[in-house]
């Protein structure tokens, strides 16, 4: 893995752990400054009454996901290219998406980290923060499209967002 990467990759299913790791990581790698960013970012800029709807419903009618996902990679890029650090993190909505991200994203040589989780916790979790439907989480999982490879696959089960993210720098040091 690259230590002058300035974006980090972290992709998984909805309830994985995702955006706990991505606040665990900016809070070990200070005092260099990372901006966490993710799909969710653009996402909750949706009217209340809509986000509600996609959450708790599972209807995402009158929402044009690719739009937002394209949003998505525009504003990721911008951030990286005008020098900041960014951990992004992002459950993948189909090969396509995936495809695309990998090809979009490959000159910013992103550091990726495939974050896996049980479902059994994934359900515990979505249960626990009641944000979204565990309709919507359980499809996540099991639909979930991921990139050709990984610098690294975390299993956050059973483990905590900071031990997750000492694995991760654990990780980064050894092979970096």
């Amino acid at each position: 893995m690259s230590h002058s990467s300035k974006l980090i990759f972290l992709e998984g299913p909805s309830g994985s752990g995702k955006s706990s790791l991505a606040n665990a990581l900016q809070e070990l790698l200070l005092p260099t400054m990372w901006l966490s960013f993710s799909m969710d970012t653009l996402i909750y800029t949706l009217p209340p009454s809509v986000l509600h709807r996609c959450n708790s419903a599972n209807d995402w009618s009158g929402v044009d996901g690719r739009a937002i996902g394209a949003a998505a990679l525009r504003c990721l890029r911008a951030l990286v290219e005008c020098g900041n650090n960014v951990i992004f993190d992002l459950c993948i909505p189909s090969r396509k998406f995936a495809d695309t991200l990998q090809t979009d994203l490959r000159d910013l040589f992103p550091i990726t980290v495939g974050v896996r989780c049980e479902w059994s916790e994934i359900k515990r979790r979505t249960l626990q923060r009641g944000d979204r439907s565990l309709e919507e989480a359980e499809r996540s999982f099991r639909n979930q499209h991921q990139l050709e490879s990984y610098d690294l696959v975390i299993d956050t089960t059973a483990i905590s967002p900071q031990d997750a993210a000492e694995k991760y720098l654990t990780s980064r040091y050894k092979t970096g």
